[in-house]
């Protein structure tokens, strides 16, 4: 009450102002309740509401005393209304606040014993109507604006699901609500992160430079700071550059947070060249929309983030689609448990030959016929890797298949397999990949079975098991039939050998050969095939080859009997000339020839014509050897008769000449008879060499003192050797050594022709020295001299009948190095030389110790395996 007795209008004010805080943490308290209140802080809800119980207690105290309301508080309530517009609040929203406002200073008021104030209490409704009116009335004046940038807002959110897209209508929007502002900026991120998505109102062209960086300086704060924060602000935390900002003539600058979440998303700026600063409307305004776009940004956002995702899955699908198609093995997904074929590749189907996409379970995998290999057993349906894989989750690397493939011809895959689990770790899918490895394979078993056929070949000499072996080597494994025919101008007749691996019908073969005796035609083809120029092959029976011939019933009932599908002619040409071809035919296997089985022949037939026509020179060559040492024995035997009876004659006429004293006749008579016992001994040489080489020379072992037939040979050429001043000796070693079953004589003989050579060659004052020492099981003689040596490049050719070194001096036939070796090798021995010019020449050779009682066997061995041995010492 005043002093006049009328109510204080002051006092309820005064009251408001004193229990502000309360009042306001009871209001608080009661619009928590409400929905929008529930999302927000708590400085966020009490926002402008202490200025409205300020701008209410203003009201009422100056109702009686006409007082003008604070210039501060006035458009207070609007203000409050705004923000609440900005935060997502309806119009009820706002109203229903003050209404809890009234309700809290009542019951406070009443509480502290002011009830019965009755003008005061209609002041105060008064004041909060006059707040109510206030608010709805900017409310509602914003709410149309925002509605209208809304809209455009929306339309763009609608139209368009381009993020960059949506930023450019907002920012219109914006500059459209807000006529203060003439330059807008969107930057997405956070941080160090910021990148302009938007911009509207620069006329001069994009953000560069300075401007850019300084635009992102302030976008760094605002986001700091987490609220709508001015330039002018904010400077004071920024670097000087940043002043940049206002180098395109903007004088306000204002830049809102985009929060989505309580997270940071970007920072919108805004700037105006005419307004210094923006009024609270527009900031509210800029707040609120930037607010509602938020949502909209990070959906956009999410849509973009989406798209690439599935475009970025899309081009991930294509590429695992274009890899899976060009990959080069070929693959084949399979359903779990029950195998269904739920994705495979063209490469699958070019190695089947055929389709696999229809497979509906692991039954139908036998569409194909698989075949082991090694067994050549079928593959169970249970066995493929694919199967075994589906059902329990096996593991197979590296399973070789044989396959026969869709369009009926024969295969290899190399396949490997394995299960795709899910995060449970069950077996969801199998994958299976396999490689075509037929040529590989076939390659391989090519160059084996070329290896094998070359060892084969190598192993005899003789022609027609030559020819026989090849038809052997080539059948099963190459041909059912085999059929090689030799030019007659090569031999004496032609020569055909019929190779299957059924004899009963290689002897019905044989029967058709001699009943056709060819036909005209087939022995035209017979004289034709050996000629070709290279190998041909025959598909089929259309084949140019054989068309021609089909008139010929005797020719159709030959390929009927055999069963014919399939063939190759191949010539067997060998240094230059060809001398017969090979045909290899397939029958009941049914297997058609290519050009890589075409490629293998001809390989085959090169070895095979080399190895034929070896055997059919070495023939050639034994028959010319067997010829020649029958001359030689002939002509040697016919003139020991004559060479005996000069011989006679001569010691005749020498015991006359002695008599009758007669000297100029006795040197006549010593020449013939010198020349004589050369002869002689060349005669012995030449007989003895030919029995070599046939085999007929018998040996008379019996166990021998070596030491003593080292001494016997240097008593017989000591005299020869005291003539030229050699010395000649013999050296045993100290040792034991044991007996030789051995030819006493033919050994004798072995070191006559070595002692006889090293007399010739060693000079005056030189040395020619026999040992005879223990070694295992051979006992070694050794005839070393200190002559001129022999040079290396004669060494491999001294063992050779006939050949004669051309520099140490020596003449003579060239066979007693040759018959010393063929003798030491029908003793089971080996001889060897070795040499240094100007040095001398040392001869080494070995005889078997043994006991007599295995001598015949022993020497039937060594007649035997002569020719072989022979070889083995000459080389």
């Amino acid at each position: 009450m005043d002093q006049l007795g009328r109510p204080s209008p002051k006092r309820l004010s005064g009251f408001i102002q004193r229990h502000r805080d309360a009042v306001l943490e009871a209001w608080k308290q009661r619009v928590r309740a409400m929905s929008p209140a529930r999302r927000l802080s708590d400085p966020m809800l009490i926002d402008h509401v202490p200025n409205v119980l300020d701008y209410i207690a203003e009201v009422t105290g100056s109702a009686s005393t006409g007082a003008a309301v604070d210039r501060k508080l006035q458009g207070m309530p609007g203000y409050h209304a705004l923000s609440r517009l900005a935060h997502g609040y309806d119009l009820a929203d706002v109203v229903m606040e003050y209404a809890a406002l009234r309700a809290v200073i009542l019951e406070l008021w009443e509480r502290d014993g002011g009830g019965d104030g009755g003008r005061e209490l209609i002041q105060l409704n008064a004041a909060l109507d006059e707040a109510i009116a206030d608010a709805v009335s900017r409310y509602q004046e914003a709410r149309v604006r925002l509605l209208q940038a809304l809209d455009v807002i929306s339309a763009a959110a609608l139209g368009s699901s381009d993020l960059d897209t949506f930023l450019k209508a907002l920012i219109r929007a914006t500059r459209e609500a807000a006529a203060a502002v003439d330059v807008a900026i969107v930057l997405l991120g956070d941080g160090d992160r910021l990148e302009v998505h938007a911009t509207a109102g620069l006329d001069d062209g994009p953000l560069l430079g300075p401007p850019l960086e300084a635009t992102r300086e302030l976008a760094r704060a605002v986001l700091a700071l987490r609220g709508p924060t001015s330039l002018d602000a904010a400077l004071p935390t920024l670097p000087v550059t940043a002043r940049e900002i206002r180098s395109r003539g903007l004088r306000a600058v204002y830049g809102v947070p985009l929060l989505h979440g309580g997270h940071p998303i970007g920072v919108a700026i805004l700037g105006s060249r005419s307004a210094k600063e923006f009024s609270d409307e527009d900031l509210l305004m800029l707040r609120t929309m930037t607010n509602r776009a938020t949502g909209i940004i990070v959906q956009a956002q999410l849509v973009a983030k989406e798209r690439a995702s599935r475009h970025q899955a899309d081009d991930a699908r294509a590429l695992l689609a274009t890899v899976v198609e060009q990959m080069p093995a070929g693959l084949i997904i399979g359903e779990r448990e029950t195998g269904r074929v739920l994705l495979t590749n063209q490469q699958a189907t070019a190695i089947f030959r055929g389709s696999l996409a229809g497979i509906q379970s692991i039954e139908g995998y036998n569409l194909y016929r698989g075949f082991h290999p090694r067994s050549g057993k079928p593959y169970e349906t249970w066995e493929w890797p694919l199967a075994r894989t589906v059902t329990t989750g096996e593991v197979v690397n590296d399973e070789e298949i044989d396959l026969l493939r869709g369009d009926g011809t024969w295969g290899r895959i190399l396949v490997r397999s394995s299960p795709v689990r899910d995060p449970g770790g069950r077996v969801s899918a199998g994958v299976v990949t396999f490689f075509d490895i037929t040529e590989r394979t076939r390659a391989e078993q090519g160059q084996r079975f070329l290896a094998a056929a070359s060892a084969a070949l190598s192993d005899s000499l003789d022609l027609q098991g030559t020819l026989d072996r090849l038809g052997r080597l080539t059948v099963p494994e190459l041909a059912d039939w085999c059929v090689i025919q030799t030019l007659p101008e090569l031999e004496a007749a032609r020569r055909i050998t019929v190779t299957h691996a059924d004899p009963e019908a290689v002897r019905r073969a044989r029967a058709l050969f001699r009943e056709v005796d060819p036909p005209p035609g087939l022995a035209a083809l017979m004289e034709k095939a050996p000629c070709i120029e290279r190998p041909e092959l025959v598909r089929d029976l259309s084949h140019p080859l054989l068309a021609s011939l089909g008139e010929h019933a005797a020719f159709r009932r030959l390929v009927g009997e055999l069963g014919i599908t399939s063939a190759m002619v191949v010539p067997m040409v060998a240094r230059g000339r060809t001398f017969g071809c090979i045909t290899l035919a397939t029958a009941e296997s049914g297997r058609i020839y290519d050009e890589a089985d075409l490629a293998v022949a001809h390989d085959l037939a090169q070895r095979a014509a080399l190895a034929a026509d070896n055997a059919r020179v070495y023939e050639a060559a034994q028959r010319a050897i067997e010829l020649r040492d029958n001359v030689l024995a002939t002509v040697s035997h016919d003139l020991r008769n004559p060479l005996s009876a000069i011989i006679t004659a001569a010691a005749v006429m020498t015991k006359r000449a002695a008599v009758r004293g007669d000297t100029g006749d006795s040197k006549a008579i010593q020449a013939i008879q010198r020349s004589a016992h050369r002869m002689d001994r060349l005669l012995h040489d030449l007989l003895d060499f030919a029995s070599l080489r046939a085999g007929r020379l018998a040996l008379r072992r019996q166990p021998q003192d070596p030491r003593e037939i080292g001494r016997e040979a240097v008593e017989t050429f000591e005299p020869q050797a005291q003539e030229k001043g050699i010395h000649l000796g013999v050296v045993s070693s100290t040792e034991d050594v044991p007996l030789v079953v051995c030819d006493r004589d033919r050994v004798l003989q072995v070191l006559s022709n070595l002692l006889s050579n090293a007399v010739k060659v060693t000079g005056a004052q030189g040395s020619v020295t026999v040992r005879c020492e223990h070694r295992e099981e051979h006992v070694l003689f050794s005839v070393a001299d200190t002559g001129p040596g022999i040079p290396e490049d004669e060494l491999p050719y001294l063992f050779e009948r006939f050949w004669r070194g051309q520099r140490n001096g020596y003449k003579g036939t060239g066979l007693g190095l040759a018959i010393a070796r063929e003798l030491v090798v029908a003793h089971g021995g080996t001889i060897h030389v070795e040499s240094r010019v100007g040095v001398g020449t040392t001869f080494r050779f070995t005889i078997p110790v043994g006991n007599a009682e295995a001598e015949p066997a022993a020497g039937r061995a060594a007649g035997q395996e002569r020719p072989a041995a022979g070889r083995a010492a000459g080389g």
